[in-house]
This record gives structure tokens, C-alpha cells and sequence, in this order.
């Protein structure tokens, strides 16, 4: 199956004008059925020119493959943000469970050499600063919220995996469908290869936000 309609067929509706714009650098590129299949085969009035070629890679790096680094970068930053409330929610639950938090447990482990004194009129569970302990009730309701919401973050996070893979590979093929038509006095590949090791959206991991 050609690219384009792998492409169009791995689009998540939602994030649709944040994919690679395939069609529009074949456009540019001039690949149609006059365009040479080779460098070396140039058909006249289809020569290609110095503007030609700084508007490819003008397109390709500093338009799709910033906006995709963007949209990737953002995405998966409010994935993280989400998953930390999620984790902050359920502490609440936690507390209400077994009497103390995560941040308590690491505070004490901390403290606990030569500070047991402290705990005398000190603790941190005790007067006015006493977290508000949720009911039977509220627990239920946060506990169905939190995993509601963990569901849309692990399949928008699944979905991230999957935009990352199928816009790292439409830049693959269109470096690589340059190359064999225009390639005969330039090469972007080396370039392209430069950008994509410098940015993550293809060697993120994303356990962090699964498990």
C-alpha cells in the first residue's frame, strides 16, 4: 500500500491538521507521472532549481517537521500533567485508606533518622493543616473519574505511539522520494537525519504515563 493511504488511514481524527502534509511535499517535489523516476533523467522544462529546492526543504523541516515536533511535544507534556492529577487524586483516597499519603511516606522516610521527637505535638496529620478525609461516597465517585480518565490516557497515549511512528516514517519516504528524483546535485537525506536525531518525538518512552 502506497504511503499516502497508510498515511490517511492511521490519521486519529482528532489530531488530523497535526500530521505530516504528505500530499503537499509530493506537490512540491513535483512527483507525478512527468517527474523523472531518476536523478539522471531530468525531462525538459522540469528542471530543477536552486528555489525549487530550498522551498522542499524549507517545507519539509522548518514547517512539517516543526509542526509535528510541536503538536508531539505539547501532547505529550498534558498526558504527563493529566497523569499526575490522576495520581494526586488517588492519593486522597490513599490517605483515606491507610492514614498517609505518598509524600508523607517519603517526608518520614527521610526524616525518621534522630527525628522522632517531632512526632510529639508535631505530626503533620494532626491540628489545622489535617487533610479533609473524603467519604465512602466521594471515593467511589473519584475513584470511577480516575479511571475513566486514566482509559483516555492511556488510548490518546497509545495513539501518540502511533502518530510519532507513522510521521517519522512519511518523512523517511519523502527524503527518500526527493533523493531518487532530485538527488542528482542534492541530497536531503543527511539533513533530515541531523533534525529527527535531535528532536524525541520518535525515541520518546512512554511507560511513564502508561504504568
Amino acid at each position: 500500500m502506497r504511503y499516502g493511504k497508510t498515511l490517511q488511514q492511521a490519521i486519529y481524527p482528532p489530531w488530523r491538521d497535526n500530521y505530516i502534509d504528505y500530499a503537499k511535499l509530493k506537490k512540491i517535489l513535483r512527483d507525478d507521472d512527468s517527474a523523472p523516476s531518476s536523478p539522471s533523467t531530468e525531462t525538459v522544462g522540469e528542471k530543477w532549481t536552486d528555489e525549487d529546492e530550498g522551498k522542499f526543504v524549507d517545507e519539509l523541516v522548518n514547517v512539517q517537521l516543526e509542526k509535528v515536533h510541536a503538536f508531539h511535544k505539547e501532547t505529550y507534556e498534558k498526558l504527563r500533567e493529566r497523569t499526575a492529577k490522576c495520581e494526586a487524586r488517588l492519593d486522597t483516597v490513599a490517605v483515606a485508606e491507610h492514614g498517609v499519603s505518598k509524600q508523607d511516606q517519603a517526608e518520614g522516610g527521610a526524616e525518621n533518622g534522630g527525628e522522632e521527637g517531632k512526632s510529639n505535638g508535631e505530626g503533620s496529620g494532626n491540628g489545622n493543616g489535617k487533610k479533609a478525609v473524603p467519604s465512602e461516597d466521594e471515593k467511589k465517585s473519584i475513584l470511577t473519574e480516575v479511571l475513566s480518565e486514566l482509559d483516555l490516557i492511556t488510548k490518546e497515549t497509545n495513539e501518540l505511539e502511533k502518530y510519532s511512528r507513522i510521521n517519522y516514517t512519511g518523512f523517511l519516504k519523502a527524503v527518500k522520494k526527493h533523493d531518487r528524483k532530485r538527488g542528482g546535485s542534492y541530497r536531503v537525506r543527511p539533513l533530515l537525519q541531523v533534525r529527527l536525531a535531535a528532536l524525541p518525538f520518535n525515541t520518546e518512552d512512554y511507560s511513564p504515563l502508561l504504568y
